[in-house]
């Protein structure tokens, strides 16, 4: 285990949405109370540094995540230096910056857009908290197409539809939207819920066991999922029957009993118990700390302004978390999809 299959870079937490079912900046989102992370964020020079590293154990593609990539604000001169050294780049993106970056991003190439897409216009921009929202990311898509043409290159792209109280009864529109978005590809994802009993229990594992603060786990506090269980199956079936020629991309494969048990019960096991992530995946954190989770970040194997990412993945500190996780899921891994990006970039 030398060194990580897959490497996410979590460029910044900026973001220019305060989106209704995000961890981060949703009104109960972690990083209401960490704002003086956005003050401590990694510089170019060190993503620069990370990139090399990542190039010499011939990593072939890199995710960048935020917060909303397209707000860091060295984000061109990155993704060329990436570019430059032959790797892939895959971006998670809100699509809210497209048409300013379109020109940037057709030059570079060598880019995957996953855009986030809640629904049809009415429902995403209820979820986003903002008005026009999907009407910027359709300007986006169409001149980010312009550019493409101008330049004769193709930008691969995606839909992420993520499934919550607060879009579900728009998934069956999903294709449709896809289509007039001039996308042909799609994800659909289960938004993650913690009643509060699964985020205390996940304060006393992270206490007790690797005596540090689970912060993350408040941002994505429900009770419930909110989402009513036959009507979604209604919606599931709407929706892929009329994928057509939509590819209903499987990152997260469900069987409608499935998806019942995930939105009915927020702790019996769905899908594997696994995690791959700590035995493939490294995520680097805006401000260089490092850990397995996306999503849930609390326990930190050590900071890339002091170590190499080698130097952190074969630490004492990542392999106390690899033997417990190895064992057992952690109270938030029942409700957690993170452990499947590894498996996919693997």
């Amino acid at each position: 285990m030398e060194f990580p299959q897959s490497i996410s870079l979590t460029i910044t937490n900026a973001c220019n949405l305060q989106c209704r079912m995000c961890g981060q900046w949703s009104r109960e989102g972690y990083m209401h109370s960490r704002r003086n992370l956005l003050r401590e964020e990694l510089g170019l020079a060190d993503w620069k540094r990370l990139v090399d590293e990542s190039a010499a154990h011939e990593i072939r593609s890199l995710l960048l995540r935020g917060g909303e990539v397209f707000l860091y604000p060295e984000i061109i001169p990155l993704l060329e230096y990436i570019h430059g050294k032959g790797i892939f780049i895959s971006i998670d993106t809100n699509g809210t910056q497209l048409e300013r970056f379109a020109g940037d991003i057709a030059r570079i190439g060598n880019i995957h857009l996953t855009v986030s897409v809640d629904g049809p216009d009415a429902i995403h921009d209820s979820v986003r908290g903002m008005p026009g929202c999907f009407e910027r990311i359709s300007r986006g898509l169409t001149r980010l197409k312009e550019e493409e043409q101008r330049i004769g290159v193709t930008i691969s792209k995606s839909i992420t539809f993520t499934i919550s109280l607060y879009s579900y009864r728009g998934l069956g529109k999903i294709p449709e939207t896809a289509r007039n978005l001039g996308i042909s590809s799609v994800c659909i994802v289960p938004y993650y819920y913690l009643p509060q009993a699964v985020g205390l229990k996940y304060e006393r594992e992270l206490r007790e066991y690797f005596f540090c603060e689970a912060f993350s786990w408040k941002g994505f506090h429900h009770e419930t999922s909110g989402v009513d269980a036959d009507e979604f199956a209604e919606q599931l079936r709407a929706y892929r029957a009329d994928l057509g020629e939509i590819t209903d991309y499987p990152y997260m494969p469900m069987t409608e009993e499935e998806y019942r048990t995930w939105f009915c019960d927020a702790v019996s096991p769905v899908g594997p118990l696994a995690c791959a992530n700590v035995e493939k995946l490294i995520d680097i954190q805006p401000s260089g700390e490092a850990n397995f989770c996306v999503d849930f970040p609390d326990y930190s194997i050590g900071n890339v302004r002091e170590s190499t990412i080698a130097e952190l993945w074969n630490s004492p500190r990542a392999e106390k978390f690899r033997d417990y996780r190895r064992k057992q899921p952690l109270a938030v891994c029942y409700r957690c999809g993170a452990k499947y990006i590894a498996e996919i970039r693997g």
